[in-house]
């Protein structure tokens, strides 16, 4: 029937269809036949979105911002005779980590296992990548820094788009390993995965051995996989000597640049307790084991005290 003597109501209909095709027809090219358009966003992860976007918009001004206020007070204390600075120069620890780089495996050797991309949120991953930059950050102020890779970053996936909200993380002076795992990169014999079910205890630091620290943020969702991992991959694997040294009040699992703090310290020259005690957070509730020799003096010193209690009791 031709369009002209169509009745209103008809006309109406079919303007209706036509829309209704068009969008279809749309939707098809831009998703494919047979896939799903992407649900629509809630109201609160537009606000989010927006407020993630806004604040990658502004960090680098607050960064620069942030740059030119402390050197105006490096300038202040200048002018004032006062030191500039509390500890060594950028130049310095540059200098100091540049000659660990040159070492094939140095004194100390430490490998953060990121092999576990999808296995985290995004959250999660956030939170990861924190620990990696706070690990290296600890290792560039140490007197003795040791020598750090991150291995089994894939190329443009999560880990490795956190890894780009962080200004100048190329010129970081570690070791990165895209789309090759620890596996691929160290001999097999010198590698030692650190889980907290391992039933081998790490007594001391060797040099030439490379260190696994497992990369996984997962809240105890996949609880054993690092071991699980190691051990299907035939490598040796080793637990920190923390109930060995230190009565805690919590499990003995710790976050990933704990672990590496406590290994830094101990290649530093501290004892393990030392190294423990000064690392692990408050809550925890660490406290140094006393010796067999120490036992033993502390069980005479109770004695002696119960006898001269029960003299006094007598007299």
């Amino acid at each position: 029937m031709p369009e002209e003597i169509l009745e209103p109501q008809a006309k109406l209909q079919k303007i209706e269809d036509d829309e209704k095709n068009k969008q279809v027809e749309c939707e098809t090219k831009l998703h494919g036949p047979g896939e799903t358009p992407p649900n629509p966003l809630s109201k609160n992860q537009l606000k989010k979105q927006k407020r993630l976007e806004k604040y990658e918009e502004f960090k680098k001004a607050r960064r620069l911002k942030e740059r030119e206020r402390q050197k105006q007070k490096r300038l202040e204390a200048q002018a004032q005779g006062l030191p500039t600075r509390n500890g060594p120069s950028r130049k310095e620890l540059k200098k100091r980590q540049t000659e660990v780089d040159k070492q094939e495996l140095g004194k100390l050797s430490v490998a953060i296992d990121l092999d576990y991309d999808e296995l985290m949120h995004d959250r999660d991953v956030a939170k990861c990548i924190k620990q990696c930059l706070r690990i290296y950050t600890i290792n560039r102020r140490s007197t003795c820094p040791g020598q750090l890779h991150l291995t089994g970053i894939k190329t443009d996936g999560r880990i490795h788009t956190s890894l780009k909200r962080n200004d100048g993380w190329e010129n970081w002076h570690l070791k990165y390993h895209f789309d090759t795992t620890h596996m691929e990169v160290f001999p097999k014999e010198n590698i030692i995965y650190l889980t907290c079910e391992s039933d081998t205890v790490l007594d001391s630091i060797e040099e030439g051995k490379i260190y696994i620290i497992g990369g996984l943020v997962d809240h105890n969702h996949h609880k054993g996989l690092c071991h699980k991992r190691a051990i299907e991959n035939g490598l040796h694997t080793a637990r920190l000597p923390l109930n060995e040294h230190v009565n805690m009040k919590t499990r003995a699992v710790l976050s990933t640049f704990h672990v590496f703090e406590i290994l830094l310290r101990v290649s530093e020259g501290k004892s393990w307790t030392e190294a423990i005690i000064e690392t692990l957070p408050e809550r925890k509730g660490a406290k140094p084991k006393l010796n067999l020799e120490e036992t033993e003096n502390h069980l005479n010193d109770k004695d002696v005290a119960n006898e001269i209690i029960a003299d006094n009791i007598c007299d």
